[in-house]
Formats: structure tokens, sequence, C-alpha cells
């Protein structure tokens, strides 16, 4: 078979837990919700026996957000142009033994020479005037006031950054009877709602970074064709059914011990046909994850279907996922908070997205539907029943990419830190950051695109965002607690009372290709905050964000 493959993941996020498969890697149907666009590792060059692929990306991206922080008068505004360089690049023999690696460098790192000679990250010059070279640090939410416990002490501040991060690093063999794929990979094969690869340029607003990795050893086959005569059989990857078992290995914190290692079971199955009947670039999916631990008697089941087909000019897709099970690893940190009995919590988490499109040569029409369920009570006697979607699966610009993200990011930061200072074993405030990620919301999200001419596109959405749940800060309403019920106690991020609507965010983009390998997209959006957003004193201002970038690609 050439280059069949099956990808699969599974991301826990302690207070939300998240496990997702997917299915092939090359197929060439692509999500209703993802721009078609060029990958890394293209055409095969090949030398003798021996074969080369390679792929490269820079882009440089200038972001202006006002304000960040809807409720204070502080952290308001913020702005910052980051790099990253993007290199795949891939060998073989006979194109059945192959290695692949891919690395970014300076990924998310500021122009300029940036740093506190006084603190950390230093920059290189001990004067701004006398800066002559640049040095490598990015922007990140840390303390900058004197209270490590008080999530308003929290804002951007700099970080040092790695110069290269190696994303992959795997190999693959051509089997008589499948592809075995063992090493770091992409925990799914586009853009899905558990677990995206981050290659490419798939958003339709925005762009992806890392994307979800594994460590993992993969088998994929296509088991009905071994019946068939030797002449018949199909070895493509775009046709056919394909079945995928793998194991992942997730966490190893002791190597001398066994209990805390969190390992998964994957099976996952797909069915691709460029035909079936009126449909085109037919794609149906399933998987199945088990994840388990002994230390924190962890046993989570997720499952997941996956819909893709053309229908003249309309494009459709549909995914959905389940997550289910039980875990004591979040009640016995919060019971440090708390002093509740430890107990194993149920996990019911559930996700879904769809996507209708009508595409015509000189305009789009799209309407998209996005579902993550939340989490209301954050009391260890109640289920886990907060869902996010992968971090590059990027609903809109501004209310969950920035605005969420940064107010949650301060909440983490303090829950962390007063978890550290009682000693708890581990830190589930860290996963009340969203990290951009759609959460907690049922959203609606009409969109319109006009090409009116060869590579320029002018695309505009309005999204509306409600909760799943009441929207609740977890860490700050157990604190807050005050006798056996908490419902008088929650609040929700900024401080107000638990509410039932993110806001209403219009969304701009103009977008420009040039020659296939270079890309200029400006951006805007517009957040009108709804009662999810605001604060004790029921406020909560509107919101901007531009965003300008620069995309060259091979």
């Amino acid at each position: 078979m050439r280059t069949l493959a099956a990808l699969f993941a599974s991301v826990p996020l302690a207070l939300a837990l998240s496990l997702s498969v997917g299915v092939g890697e090359a197929h060439a149907q692509t999500e209703a919700w993802s721009e078609p666009d060029t990958k890394g590792q293209g055409s095969r060059y090949a030398l003798d026996k021996f074969g080369f692929r390679a792929g490269a990306e820079y882009r440089a991206n200038l972001l202006y957000v006002n304000p960040v922080a809807l409720n204070s008068e502080s952290n308001r505004r913020v702005s910052w142009i980051e790099h990253r360089l993007r290199l795949d690049v891939g060998v073989d023999y006979l194109d059945k033994v192959r290695l692949y690696a891919s690395a970014d460098m300076l990924d998310g790192v500021l122009w300029g020479d940036n740093g506190t000679l006084a603190g950390g990250p230093k920059p290189n010059f001990g004067t701004n005037v006398n800066a002559r070279s640049p040095n490598v640090t990015a922007p990140c939410v840390g303390l900058s006031g004197p209270d490590p416990l008080n999530a308003d002490h929290y804002g951007y501040t700099l970080c040092s950054q790695e110069q290269i991060r190696f994303r992959k690093a795997y190999g693959d063999v051509v089997l008589p009877i499948g592809l075995l794929r063992v090493g770091r990979q992409a925990a799914n094969s586009g853009t899905g709602i558990q677990a995206a690869d981050g290659d490419g340029r798939p958003n339709r607003f925005g762009f992806s970074r890392q994307g979800n990795l594994v460590d993992r050893v993969l088998f994929a086959t296509k088991p009905l064709e071994a019946f068939k005569p030797k002449e018949e059989r199909d070895t493509s990857e775009n046709r056919g059914l394909i079945l995928a078992l793998a194991y992942d290995r997730w966490v190893t914190d002791s190597v001398q011990l066994f209990a805390d290692d969190v390992q998964q079971f994957d099976v996952a199955v797909r069915y691709l046909a460029p035909r079936l009947g009126p449909a085109r670039d037919v794609f149906l999916g399933g998987y199945y994850v088990h994840r388990w631990d002994d230390a924190n008697s962890s046993s989570i089941n997720s499952f997941g279907l996956k819909a893709n087909a053309r229908f003249g000019d309309f494009h459709v897709t549909a995914e959905g996922a389940m997550n289910v099970g039980s875990t004591r690893e979040i009640a016995v940190a919060n019971s440090y908070i708390t002093n509740d009995p430890v107990v194993d919590q149920q996990i019911l988490q559930g996700g879904a997205r769809a996507v209708v499109r009508y595409d015509k040569p000189k305009f789009t029409a799209y309407l998209e539907f996005d579902y993550a369920s939340g989490d209301a009570d954050p009391n260890n006697r109640t289920p886990l029943t907060q869902f996010l979607f992968a971090e590059d699966a990027n609903v809109g610009l501004l209310l969950f990419e920035h605005v969420l993200a940064f107010q949650t990011a301060r909440i983490a930061a303090a829950g962390t830190e007063l978890l550290t200072r009682l000693g708890a074993p581990s830190f589930p405030s860290d996963s009340v950051y969203n990290r951009g990620a759609f959460t907690n919301a049922i959203a609606l999200f009409p969109q319109f695109d006009i090409r009116p001419i060869r590579g320029l596109t002018l695309r505009g959405g309005v999204l509306f965002a409600f909760t799943a749940a009441p929207a609740v800060d977890p860490i700050n309403s157990l604190l807050a607690r005050d006798g056996n019920t908490i419902e008088d106690d929650l609040v929700n991020f900024s401080g107000g009372k638990p509410g039932n609507y993110w806001g209403t965010e219009l969304d701009g983009r103009i977008s420009y290709r040039y020659l296939d390998h270079f890309l200029f997209d400006l951006e805007g959006a517009v957040l009108f905050p709804g009662d999810a957003l605001r604060d004790e004193d029921d406020g909560a201002v509107r919101s901007v964000l531009l965003q300008g970038r620069t995309t060259f690609f091979f």
C-alpha cells in the first residue's frame, strides 16, 4: 500500500478531558470547514532507489487586540509581531521504508530584542536605543503584580522560547499486509473537533500552530482486499475500507513505576469512495479509544463518527464525539482546596461540528454549527462534562482565541499557584485555560465568500455563541463555597454571575494568494460581549482585533 495511514489522538485536559482519533493522512477529501490547501512533504523526488520530500513555510503575523481584558482598566491593549519557520523533510527507500521529520523554528518568537534586565528573559543589550540584534522571546501570560494568588495580577509578559522545536519524527514501513508507523506523529489527519494535525493553512479564520502530536505505534491495513484475487486488489489510499490499530504512550512519569503510566489503545475504521451514487468524495469514519492509568483509577472511552460528501455544488461534513468513563485525579487535587472526600468522578462529554457550504467559482455560502458541552458545577460529586475542541480547530478570531483565552489563562495561573502551595499532586487548574479552543458553547456561524478576481477572497461572517452550560469559573467558585451547596457562590471568569450568552462576533478576512506560494491575509473582528463575560458590576466592553499576515510556502 502506498502512504496508507491512520492517526489517533487523546488529549487529557484534566478538568475537561478530551480524546480524539482520526483516520487517513493523505486522503483527497477535505472537511467542509477547512480550506483546500497544499501541505508540507509534497512531491517525491527520486534518486536511484531513494526518494526525497520536503516542505517549507515562513509566517510573519502582526496582531492587535483592544481590549483583551473586557472588565479591567489594566491589561487593555496587546500588540506584537511574531515569526514561525516550519521545515518538513522525508527520505525513503523504494517508497517502502520512510523517515519523516517536522520542526518549527522561532515559533511565536517576537520581533526585536525583548525582555527585562532585572528579571527574565533578558535582552541582548542593556539599552533599547543600542539594540543591534534580536533575541528569542515570546508573549505569555504570567505574574505582573504582587499577588500570585490573585488572577487580576496576571497579564501578558515575556517568556523564553525554544529556537527549534521538533514536532514529528517517525518511520514508516510498507509491509505486504499494511503500513506500520512508529514514532512521534500527528494525532489526527486534517482538522477534527478533538485533534488537528496543525499542517498547512486550513482555517477559514486565523491560523494553525503546532497541532496535536502523539508518541504512537500504528498499524493500518485494508482487510477486505485479502479476500480478493491478487489482480483485483486495491491498495490505494483513497478508496475502500481501511482498518487501523494503535498503541499510544501519553505519560511516563517514573521509569521505575508502571502505575503512573498513561496508555491508550485505539481502533478506527474508515471508508472512502470517489463516487457513491450522487455523492462524490465520500468519507465515512468511526473510532473507539480506551485510555487508562492505575495511579488515578482512570478509565476513559471515546467514540466518534465523521462523514463527508459532495453533492453537486454542495459540500457537507459532520463530526460528533463522546467521552465517557471515570477518574479520581481531578477530585484528589481539588480536595486540597475543598477538603471534600475523594471520589471517582464520572466523565460525560460531547462535541459536534457540522458545515454545509455552497461553492461557485465567484462565491461561497457557508453555514457552520458547533457544539461543546460545558460544566456548571465544579464539585467533586458531579461528573466532568466540559468538552474542548482541538486548539487549531478555530471558531472565530477573537472570542475564544483571545478574550476567553486570556481570562482563563489568568485564572489557571493563580489556581496552579494555589495548588502548588497546598502540595497537590497534580494541577487540574491548568486546564481551565482553554488555549484558544472552542468550549462550553453552542454556536451558529454563517459566512459568505466573494472571489472577484483570481487569487483574491473577501470573507465575512457573524458568530453567535451561546453557552452550553452557564459559564462558571471552577476555581474561584470552589473557593467562594460557604456551605453544602455552591449554586449561590458560582461566578464566571470575570467575577460576575454565570451567564448564558458569550457574545456576537463579526469576522472579516481579505486573502490574496500569489503564484500559489505566497499568501497575504488581513483579518478583523469585533466582539459584542454577552452576559457570560460580564463582571460583578455587569460590565464588559466591546473588543476589536486586527491581524495582518504574510506566508511563504513550498
